[in-house]
């Protein structure tokens, strides 16, 4: 075996079956962590052939990742999200790699489509992931949206629309502040265990930072309203964390 496929699910029959369709004729394993579904996700994984294992539900995927790269059966592995598919080019570039042998790791870019629209800038483009491995030459860390450890040769792949996971992305503001609001409360709870605490300085300077970054460094202006809008988003869900680290200061200390 060959090319296994590990997807983490939790209640995603709408965007499923074309992230699976994209896979269908080459690759030998779909091994899914499934984190408790109440939708058609286990019903269309059947289909698939998939191989579908429990687990409990968390809020982040990364610690679940791990558990299905232990599963995978495939001397390498793809992992990808029910919100992404892999164009027919990629497909080719991945199976040509593994006939190569000459690389352990491929950075592949994702392409994000965000409320409909293609991103190009604001740091979403061309957004470079670790996503196709031999096995046990990369896990990922238990904190949210860390790089992952990696072992060995490293490709990046060039920064190709053709060569890039298409990434279904945001597809409206309430889901990009429900998804935020999930993650800043982890980023917030991993930051207190490590010691760090609340300060004026990083309340007023990170958000300011996450915006200039985004906007001016990464030139986000040249994505029109969507750049400016996704900016100044992403700048409220990084206040958004420091208040939340606040919080937990306070409420640590009224324990004790």
């Amino acid at each position: 075996m060959d090319i296994s496929v590990v997807i983490n699910t939790y209640n995603e029959a709408e965007k499923l079956p074309a992230c699976l369709d994209s896979l269908a004729g080459w690759v030998d394993e779909i091994v899914v962590v499934d984190m408790g579904s109440q939708d058609r996700t286990l019903e269309i994984l059947k289909k698939y052939q998939a191989k579908i294992s429990p687990h409990k539900y968390l809020p982040y995927v990364e610690p679940a990742r791990n558990f299905g790269l232990s599963l995978a059966q495939g001397s390498w592995i793809l992992v990808i999200d029910p919100d992404e598919r892999i164009p027919e080019a990629l497909a080719q570039k991945l199976q040509t790699i593994v006939d190569q042998d000459r690389f352990e790791v491929v950075n592949i870019p994702r392409k994000n489509i965000i409320f409909g629209k293609w991103i190009r800038h604001s740091n979403w483009w061309p957004d470079y992931h670790v996503r196709f491995f031999k096995k046990g030459k990369v896990s990922w860390s238990e904190r949210i949206h860390l790089y992952p450890k990696v072992e060995g040769r490293v490709l990046e792949l060039p920064a190709q629309e053709n060569l890039a996971i298409e990434h279904l992305n945001y597809e409206t503001v309430s889901q990009f502040l429900e998804r935020q609001n999930r993650y800043s409360g982890v980023g917030a709870q991993n930051r207190f265990d490590e010691g760090e605490r609340f300060s004026f300085l990083n309340f007023f300077w990170k958000p300011m930072r996450v915006f200039l970054q985004r906007y001016v460094r990464h030139a986000g202006f040249a994505d029109g309203f969507y750049g400016f809008a996704l900016c100044v988003l992403s700048s409220y869900a990084q206040l958004c964390e420091e208040v939340k680290l606040w919080e937990k200061e306070k409420a640590h200390e009224n324990r004790n």
